[in-house]
């Protein structure tokens, strides 16, 4: 027996005996033998498909046939109207009403189960098809939302550009599973250990710092999933779990963003590493050049000195010297101004050498300046 329920409408018994006679060996029947009656054992039980008599009290087939398809759950049921009127308007009437297949009293067998299996088959088409369309539409729908959470994983790859601390990433990484519609704590572990979304001493907090010790990629615990990586940890409190789908793009998008995030944090370690090297760089050179620049000044104060005394020598000895010549006062005169003029040019030598010293001292000014600025 075919498992398809088949409802017969006819106000005759005899009518309704026959054509379950005809049907029973075949379809599951039930009866009504009125209008009414029909529409009443319809809102209890959906049958797959309904002989309806045209001809009847207080409410015609065709009355019928048009409240079930005023209804949206019964506006595809296939109705096949049974009538003993052979007329081209009564069958019109009926297709005008929504009727599916029209079949003339008294009743031919063949042609009776020729059109149920017809209706039959096709509301299985129908249906399919509708399944179809929804499952084309889902699929769309999916295929649409996925497009987007990609494109928002994109744009948070570009915001790797605009990233200049720790703080940078963990505000990016909750601004994105906002966009995603969960909520989230981030851990940033390098050499320390920094917290978004979460107190440094709250119960997330701990919790963060004890699965971060733990070997598994993702985690999930109820309605919470943890992803990590080698220097950042992301806990999602919230995961829709009423939606295995959403759910399981959820845990790739999360685990592909703790990828992008963890190499903008080793990118940043690495910034601030080799800042820190040039820092100490810097350090190096300014000590150097300051040993080398204390070394060179007192070089030339040495040298100042002694300069200043050679030529306080030479011009007291050649007066000593002038005296016991004998020569005449223009002559004295002449070797006095080479004498003066000597000395002034030491003097002068002297000077450019303070001006040396202050221009080392600029360098190592200038260097400190570079230090503080790296």
């Amino acid at each position: 027996m075919n498992n398809k329920n088949i409802l017969i409408v006819d106000d005759s018994k005899e009518n309704r005996m026959l054509l379950r006679m005809m049907l029973e060996d075949d379809y599951q029947i039930s009866e009504a033998e009125s209008g009414s009656e029909c529409l009443a054992m319809i809102s209890d039980d959906l049958p797959d498909l309904v002989l309806l008599d045209v001809k009847m009290p207080e409410m015609t087939g065709y009355e019928v046939c048009t409240r079930l398809r005023q209804n949206t759950t019964t506006e595809n049921l296939p109705i096949i109207f049974v009538s003993a009127l052979d007329s081209t308007e009564e069958r019109l009437a009926g297709f005008e009403v929504g009727g599916d297949e029209y079949v003339i009293k008294p009743v031919d067998g063949n042609d009776l189960f020729s059109k149920i299996n017809s209706c039959l088959n096709r509301q299985k088409a129908t249906q399919e098809a509708h399944v179809q369309a929804q499952n084309n539409m889902r699929v769309a729908l999916e295929a649409m939302t996925v497009s987007s959470e990609l494109g928002q994983i994109i744009e948070f790859i570009k915001r790797g550009q605009e990233i200049h601390s720790f703080l940078d990433i963990g505000r990016a990484v909750l601004s994105l599973t906002q966009e995603f519609c969960v909520n989230a704590s981030v851990m940033i572990d390098t050499d320390q250990r920094y917290f978004f979304g979460c107190e440094n001493d709250s119960m997330e907090a701990r919790f963060l710092e004890k699965i971060k010790e733990a070997k598994d990629r993702i985690i999930s615990i109820g309605i919470r999933t943890i992803v990590q990586d080698a220097h950042i940890v992301l806990l999602i409190k919230d995961m829709p779990l009423d939606n295995e789908n959403h759910v399981g793009r959820l845990r790739d998008h999360m685990a592909v963003i703790m990828d992008i995030a963890n190499s903008f944090v080793v990118k940043l370690n690495n910034e601030l590493s080799q800042q820190q090297q040039r820092k100490q760089f810097l350090a190096e050179v300014i000590a150097i050049a300051e040993t080398q620049i204390q070394q060179t000044s007192e070089k030339l104060a040495k040298q100042q000195l002694l300069s200043n005394e050679i030529s306080q020598q030479m011009v007291n000895h050649l007066e000593e010297m002038l005296f016991g010549l004998g020569l005449y006062d223009d002559q004295e005169q002449i070797l006095m101004k080479l004498a003066s003029d000597t000395s002034y040019k030491l003097n002068e030598n002297s000077i450019q050498a303070k001006d040396i010293d202050q221009e080392l001292n600029v360098i190592t000014e200038r260097l400190k300046s570079l230090q503080s600025t790296t």
